[in-house]
């Protein structure tokens, strides 16, 4: 420090030092930060002359909700209120509050004032009427601390105070309030400040106060805040004093315990590049500078979902960074793919839930950044065989992505046991009696057929409706194997048990039977009937076709006779063996879970 400075610091003293906070904090509405929905409902009130007896300023710390309530307690007493409706500062009432000598204004913290017999003092003191002046305020700040007795003892003067009295409570958890406290105030949400108004105000601040700031590092600060102008300036205080009147952006992230952004970015290029080495040596350089693994995967995880925002100019308003930030991230968002992000988001995501319970923490980050170093290929690898399937026509024994069901279509015999349930059985087989199934159209069935060796009988197709019988079993199968992928596809599971456990049997030339067992079978069938035939007479190529579904007696007995499959049939089975379990149901009021 020169002789000039250490000079200055002598003749002010470190007495005379005021935070920012309080030196800064404003004395009109007009100069309240980002929450002008409030300080223009309340001068509006002050003009009308519509003013509450009671309001509650709720919202998050350092918003402003203390700040609005002394501006709106100095104008209702101001002696010369101005033609916007500002306090005038001016005036002795004005004045008497700034020194914080008015005897018509008391602030009262809930905090340690929270008891029923502080209540009942309060209530006392709002028996007499102003010496001077018009009103009486009360701010009652944190006001969620005040007791259960308190509340209730507070309720009837809040609900009925002199005509003098008027109470403004200020709160940050305004769910602790009992609701019939909040049915007495007008009630005022105070926002988050967002980081555009904070820089602002912050950079008006450096110029009243002579102090070199860079802009990123305002950025650096006000996101650090997380939308509290109070935190903001307190934390404005400390690099200003560190860096003896100058702020930079290396000083806030030294100060601040904030991992930098060209990190991450480095960070990105390392995955992409499947870079290993770097990434698991750089993770080491930010342990030593002493930041935590689980402030490191959550600075990655917004990280990449800046780029994901960054990929489409219409979501860039998402990013709250300076515009040089916001530059990087569009450049870096270009070359990166949205399967690439998503799915690393998505990793780092599991990785944050399961940090807290892991016995090796840097292990398990270490292990989310392999899997992110080879994710770009695994991406690259599924976009290759994704193209190399689509070139291929659609067998669906081949195609991995589409399991095919083991369906047994033995036509036209009975069904061969109940319904199967389990879905896993469904999808083990591949193939079907060891052909390639494959979606076709009556045309490509009859190429097949015209195809056979010379030793196999081929029935003529000459002409051009061709009827069942010239139609082999097989080619029928396939079809009706197409219908019944189609309802797996359509999520109607209970249809294809239905329809598995009993097929269609061919009657004649353009008839089709569908024989069930119950008539709940028939009925949930019945709702399917009208897509069923469209269906067919499409891929049969027919002009008309007649599909009957019916109850068989004969699949009925053998239906009774299987074993029980619905939680409702296997209760029913089990108190036949025991009836006592029918008491115990109802006396213990359950209910089958179907």
């Amino acid at each position: 420090m020169d002789l000039a400075k250490w000079n200055t610091f002598v003749t002010k003293g470190m007495d005379n030092f005021i935070v920012s906070a309080r030196k800064y904090r404003p004395s009109r509405f007009e100069d309240v930060v980002g929450q002008t929905q409030v300080t223009n409902t309340l001068k509006n009130a002050l003009r009308t002359s519509q003013i509450a007896q009671s309001f509650l300023f709720c919202g998050p710390r350092g918003v402003g909700k203390t700040t609005c309530a002394r501006i709106l307690a100095k104008a209702v007493n101001c002696e010369n209120i101005a033609v916007d409706f500002e306090p005038c500062n001016a005036c002795a009432s004005c004045e008497a509050f700034n020194k914080n000598a008015s005897f018509n204004i008391h602030e009262l913290d809930a905090a340690s004032n929270n008891g029923v017999d502080d209540i009942r003092a309060l209530i006392d003191q709002v028996r007499f009427a102003p010496q001077e002046g018009k009103k009486k305020i009360y701010i009652i700040d944190e006001v969620h601390m005040l007791s259960t007795p308190a509340f209730n003892a507070f309720l009837k003067t809040l609900e009925e105070p002199p005509p003098y009295a008027i109470f403004i409570l200020a709160t940050t958890e305004k769910h602790k309030i009992i609701p019939t406290i909040l049915s007495r105030c007008q009630i005022f949400d105070f926002n988050r400040i967002l980081t555009e108004d904070m820089i602002a105000h912050l950079i008006g601040i450096a110029e009243k106060e002579q102090i070199n700031v860079e802009v990123e590092a305002l950025h650096l600060i006000a996101q650090k805040a997380d939308g509290a102008l109070r935190d903001a300036l307190s934390m404005f205080d400390r690099i200003s004093i560190f860096s003896d009147g100058e702020i930079k952006y290396s000083d806030v992230v030294e100060n601040l315990n904030i991992l930098d952004y060209d990190y991450f970015f480095k960070l990105t290029d390392y995955f992409l590049s499947s870079d290993i080495p770097a990434s698991l040596l750089l993770f080491n350089q930010v342990l030593q500078k002493g930041f935590d693994g689980e402030n490191f995967i959550s600075g990655l995880s917004d990280h990449f979902r800046s780029l994901l925002v960054a990929k489409d100019e219409d979501t860039h308003i998402l990013m709250d960074f300076s515009e040089n930030v916001r530059k990087r991230y569009v450049e870096q968002a270009a070359y990166t793919t949205a399967a690439f992000l998503i799915s690393g988001l998505a990793l780092l995501n599991d990785t944050d839930f399961q940090y807290k319970t892991s016995k090796n923490k840097r292990l398990s980050v270490e292990l989310a950044l392999l899997k992110l170093s080879h994710l770009q290929n695994a991406v690259d690898l599924s976009k290759e065989l994704f193209l190399e399937v689509k070139k291929k026509p659609l067998l669906l024994n081949e195609n991995p992505l589409l399991p095919v069901p083991e369906v047994t279509m033995d036509f036209p015999q009975a069904a061969k046991g109940p319904v199967v349930t389990d879905q896993k059985k469904m999808f083990e087989s591949r193939n079907v009696s060891g052909h390639s199934i494959r979606l076709t159209s009556l045309d490509n069935l009859k190429k097949e057929l015209l195809e056979k060796p010379k030793d196999v009988e081929v029935p003529s197709v000459e002409n051009e409706e061709i009827t069942f019988e010239e139609i082999d079993r097989y080619a029928f199968q396939q079809i009706w194997k197409s219908y019944l992928l189609k309802i797996i596809s359509e999520k109607k599971q209970v249809v294809f048990q239905i329809l598995e456990a009993f097929p269609p049997e061919i009657l004649d030339d353009k008839t089709i039977m569908i024989r069930v067992g119950t008539k709940s079978y028939l009925n949930t069938l019945n709702s399917e009937r009208e897509e069923m035939y469209y269906f067919l007479k499409k891929e049969l190529d027919k002009k008309a076709i007649d599909l009957i579904i019916k109850v068989d007696q004969q699949k009925s007995k053998a239906e009774s006779m299987r074993k029980p499959y619905t939680p409702g049939e296997k209760f029913n089975y089990m108190v036949q063996k025991n009836p006592k379990l029918q008491e115990l149901k109802d006396r213990l009021k359950l209910e089958l879970d179907y």
